[in-house]
Order: C-alpha cells, then sequence, then structure tokens
C-alpha cells in the first residue's frame, strides 16, 4: 500500500509519500508552511538519474531537488493522496523556479571547457550541444552566441563556457539532463573562435 502523512512544526512542514515499509518515495519539504521548498524529491527519479549519469547526475539532482530522508518514516498527521499531489507540485515548482545552484558539483559560474558537438537545428536557429566529456550533455542557447549565424562556432571548436545552470526533464518520457552554458568570451565579428589557453 502507500501511504501519506504530514510533519508539521515551527520552521518546517514535510509532506511524505511511502510505503509498506515506511521508506520514503516522495518527499515535499518547506520552511515553513507558505514558505520555498527545500526538497521536492522522488526516489524513482534518483534511481533513473544514477544509473543513466552515474553519480554526478545523482549529485546535481539533489543540488535540484534535495535530499530525502534516509531509513524509514513513521507517524505524523495522515492527509489524502490529493492533499499530498498539491504539496508536491507546489514543492517542485518551488525547487524548479528558485532553487539556487551555488553548491555541489556544477555550481553557477563553473569553468568548463568543451567541444562543439553538433548543431541539429544549424547555425543561428536554437542552440548547439557541447561534448564535456561528462556523462551529461553540454547546450548553449541561442540567446548565448552571436546574432550572425556565420559567426557561431562550427563541430569541433574548443571553447572555454561556465554553466549557467542544470535542467532536468524527469516528466514521461524522461530526457538527459542538460547543463546549461555559455562562452566565457565571444570573439568580434569575423574573427574565429580562439582555443582556450591560446592568445
Amino acid at each position: 500500500m502507500t501511504y501519506w502523512f504530514r510533519h508539521a512544526d515551527v520552521g518546517s512542514d514535510e509532506w511524505f509519500e511511502t510505503g509498506d515499509d515506511a521508506i520514503v518515495v516522495r518527499q515535499a519539504s518547506f520552511t515553513d508552511p507558505h514558505g520555498p521548498a527545500s526538497v521536492a524529491a522522488s526516489r524513482d527519479e534518483l534511481a533513473w538519474v544514477l544509473d543513466k549519469f552515474e553519480p554526478l547526475g545523482a549529485q546535481l539532482y539533489e543540488v535540484r531537488y534535495g535530499a530525502l530522508v534516509n531509513g524509514p518514516v513513521s507517524g505524523g498527521e495522515p492527509v489524502s493522496e490529493a492533499e499530498f499531489e498539491a504539496a508536491w507540485e507546489r514543492a517542485r515548482h518551488s525547487r524548479n523556479t528558485t532553487a539556487a545552484e551555488s553548491g555541489g558539483p556544477l555550481p553557477q559560474g563553473t569553468r568548463l571547457t568543451g567541444t562543439v558537438d553538433v548543431l541539429p537545428w544549424g547555425p543561428g536557429r536554437v542552440g548547439l550541444f557541447v561534448e564535456l566529456g561528462l556523462p551529461l550533455v553540454g547546450f548553449v542557447d541561442v540567446a548565448q552566441l552571436p546574432l550572425d549565424p556565420g559567426d557561431w562556432p562550427g563541430v569541433g571548436t574548443v571553447i572555454e563556457f561556465e554553466v549557467t545552470t542544470v535542467r532536468f526533464s524527469l516528466e514521461p518520457p524522461r530526457s538527459a539532463p542538460q547543463i546549461r552554458l555559455r562562452p566565457t568570451a565571444t570573439p568580434p565579428p569575423g574573427q574565429p573562435w580562439r582555443r582556450p589557453g591560446r592568445p
């Protein structure tokens, strides 16, 4: 069976979904009943991210959605499935829109060297993908690139980037998390992109 219950106290408001073993399946936690979410995590999602994208993916998931309680959880005030789902949606929205990415393995501003891998929509449209030597893909949005498509870097160009955010798409069908990037320097119009470390 599935159980839903809530632990509310001064400074915390925690909602849990568990099975018969009392291990948390999903957790929505807030600093107070009307405050931002500190956790909006799913054990199933975490296991999927770990399997597909190794420990780095799991660490980035926990930066975005918080860490689940370890071990069994019991007691608290029983709540309905609908009440839990409302709290879950509120927590998820909070973490997706306001979660700070100042910690973890790839905080905002982290500099990475990557190779332009593919421009699936062609220069000047949507963006491009970057190979970073990590189990996750890098993506540079069109807004972070020169206005003139002729000034976009070609496939194979090695560039230094900085991390702006990490995005997860976890609603079915799930897709790989994206490390969103921007170049640390853009050459003047008509000039080639310089390899990091070269004048």
